[in-house]
């Protein structure tokens, strides 16, 4: 069951949660205007309320580095296929080639599936090692860091 749990919690981190479109729209057009680095910042701040919000021990705070790690690094890579996105966007207003389209979103999927498993390898240490009470603050965490990650396609 605890398994079940985590990867579920990891999957809706990396691949989200459905929203309405109106609030998607919304969410991307506040984006339109970061940079990667800015973006990753506050993926930073979200991580490390996550961590603040667990109150971890000594011996869990030996899991969280590779946790923070892969967290940060899916983070970097979103935030920069989202850049790119954005611009390749900006220069295809005509429509773009459907066929090169298909080909980036299975390549897009292809990293996501890479992401959720990099991700489920350095969260399993860290979620072993907390107690039931910090392992539902985790998982309503991840899911609700997974809302705001929406905005990668």
């Amino acid at each position: 069951m605890k398994k079940v749990l985590l990867t579920a919690t990891v999957a809706a981190l990396i691949s989200g949660v459905g929203v309405a479109g109106s609030a998607f729209a919304e969410n991307r057009a506040d984006r339109a205007a970061l940079t990667a680095n800015q973006i990753v910042a506050e993926s930073d701040a979200r991580t490390a309320h996550v961590k603040a919000d667990l109150r971890l021990t000594p011996d869990q705070e030996k899991n969280w580095p590779g946790f923070e790690s892969a967290v940060h690094d899916i983070d970097k890579a979103r935030a920069d296929r989202l850049v790119a996105f954005q611009a390749e966007h900006e220069k295809r207003k005509d429509g773009g080639d459907v066929i090169q389209y298909l080909n980036d979103h299975a390549k897009f999927l292809g990293e996501r599936s890479a992401n959720v498993k990099k991700l489920a390898d350095a969260a399993q240490p860290l979620y072993a090692s907390l107690d039931d009470q910090q392992k539902k603050k985790f998982a309503n965490e991840l899911i609700g860091l997974s809302r705001e990650r929406e905005i990668d396609e």
